[in-house]
């Protein structure tokens, strides 16, 4: 193409000089008219007299010629000299554009094929090292890392050319060029990152010329940083700043999805384990209960059945035992059919639904329940109520097995756009600082499950309990989330 430019501008140099020639020839032609006309038929002068002045103004005319023909020549070599080198920087810098937007386009393809924190990183750190061989900065003097916090410190996740025990060490972020980019939340370089109070932890970074700081945020919340360092010194230019702030968007999105993809697997691991330690529960429930009930019936039945001839009035009197077994069996089965899908919980709302729990220990224990506020369960949405109604039955539960109570009250109410649900029990209570106290090595997975659910509605959970002062389970619940849709009713015309 290149070849083409300069083809195409000769050619018109070309037909200007022929332009040019034929312009002075008729200005030549023209003087000698004038002199012919004017000097000889006019004013009747004789040849001789003006002809040396003819050749004197030809010669001036024609060296003029020659002279606007040289420049006209040297103009050319000189502006097809000048279009090349313009457009040879325009095309290496289109060239340049089109091999970074390619490794955009590939970085971002590679990112959306993967959901690995390591794959993430890794990418965004070659292409800015490729950034950087672009820029002269020779590949093997090209050192980095990708940090990402871990609680408070900085952990290296990925790396290029780390010496001995670089890879296991962490910083705080908070000083020299890191500290400084999480700070202004932009780029920031130095030209001696062996003086950085924190990349000079890592002998990688010691003899570096120059080092680049990334930072790698999403709004106001910071995942860690991207640094570059070289052997060779740079400096950064504004298309520079403008790529690496590119990788760093791309990178975050990546390491979001990443994110929110660990999230998923370990609550759809957790959603397993609960689901298989209902089916435990279930099974030895059923085991421990209605399954030795049925057994025990059966028995009676086959004892019963040798008695019908034998002594009649026993016989019936087993039948009524058998009969109380098996209506004790029905309730049993019922109420596990209850726990593990309460249809009044559908039907008829939350409020409900607690008190049926707390009928059927009443009939069970013996216990006193008390449920107070009943009606403000319907501030709550339909998956709220699911979520406080399985809270409260598991509160409950462990008050009816361990609290030792008389009374169990359960209280309702609304303060300042938050939903509260109070169980208490006057039991015997419980030291909660030892109890709390590797509470998860026990085998009971109850209070977790609580917390989990509350923070799966955004609400928080709290259990207050001392020693023969009963113990009070209590719940909040945001209503502006987890509250019931109030739709306004349309106004007649």
């Amino acid at each position: 193409m290149t070849k083409d430019i300069s083809t195409a501008i000769k050619k018109e140099f070309s037909r200007l000089s022929w332009l040019t020639i034929v312009a002075f020839v008729v200005a030549l032609a023209a003087l000698v008219g004038a002199f012919y006309f004017g000097l000889g038929a006019m004013m009747g002068r004789p040849t001789s007299d003006w002809l040396s002045e003819l050749g004197v103004a030809a010669a001036i005319l024609i060296g003029f010629a020659f002279l606007a023909f040289l420049l006209i020549g040297g103009f050319s070599s000189r502006i097809r000299r000048i279009v090349n080198q313009a457009f040879q920087q325009e095309l290496r810098q289109l060239r340049v554009a089109n091999s970074r937007a390619q490794m955009l386009r590939e970085m971002a393809s590679v990112l959306r094929a993967t959901l690995s924190f390591e794959r993430v990183v890794e990418e965004a750190l070659n292409v800015c090292s490729i950034v950087l061989e672009e820029m002269g900065v020779p590949r093997q003097g090209l050192a980095g890392a990708v940090f990402l916090f871990s609680g408070q410190k900085l952990i290296p996740f990925a790396n290029r050319r780390f010496l001995g025990t670089d890879a296991d060490k962490s910083i705080p972020g908070q000083k020299g060029i890191i500290g400084t980019s999480f700070r202004q939340a932009d780029i920031t370089a130095t030209d001696s990152p062996g003086k950085d109070p924190e990349l000079r932890v890592f002998a990688a970074f010691q003899n570096a010329a120059t080092a680049v700081s990334i930072p790698l945020r999403a709004g106001y919340q910071i995942f860690g940083a991207m640094i570059i360092t070289s052997n060779t010194a740079f400096k950064l230019t504004p298309d520079h700043k403008d790529l690496f702030d590119a990788v760093a968007d791309q990178a975050v999105i990546a390491l979001q999805n990443a994110q929110l993809f660990q999230r998923l697997e370990t609550e759809k691991q957790r959603l397993i384990d609960a689901d298989e330690e209902a089916r435990k529960v279930l099974a030895r429930n059923l085991h421990d209960g209605p399954t030795q009930s049925i057994a025990a019936i059966a028995m009676r039945i086959n004892f019963i059945r040798s008695l019908v001839g034998q002594d009649p009035e026993r016989a019936m009197a087993e039948l009524q035992k058998v009969e109380s077994l098996a209506k004790q069996t029905s309730k049993e089965i019922r109420g596990m059919l209850f726990t593990l899908r309460p249809l009044v919980l559908e039907t008829q709302g939350l409020s409900a639904a607690i008190e049926t729990v707390m009928k059927r220990i009443e009939e069970t224990d013996g216990l006193r329940m008390q449920l107070v506020g009943g009606e403000n369960a319907s501030l709550l949405n339909e998956n709220a109520q699911s979520v406080v109604f399985s809270i409260v039955e598991e509160a409950l539960g462990n008050a009816r097995k361990h609290s030792e109570a008389a009374l169990i009250e359960v209280r309702f109410w609304k303060e300042e756009g938050l939903f509260v649900a109070h169980v208490k029990d006057d039991g015997i209570g419980y030291d909660t600082r030892e109890v709390n106290r590797d509470y998860s090595s026990r085998g009971s997975l109850g209070m977790v499950n609580m917390q989990e659910r509350a923070e799966r509605i955004d609400g928080s959970l709290r259990i207050e309990s001392t020693p023969g002062k009963g113990t009070t389970v209590i719940l909040v619940v945001p209503l502006e989330k987890h509250g019931r849709k109030r739709r306004a009713k349309a106004k007649a015309a």
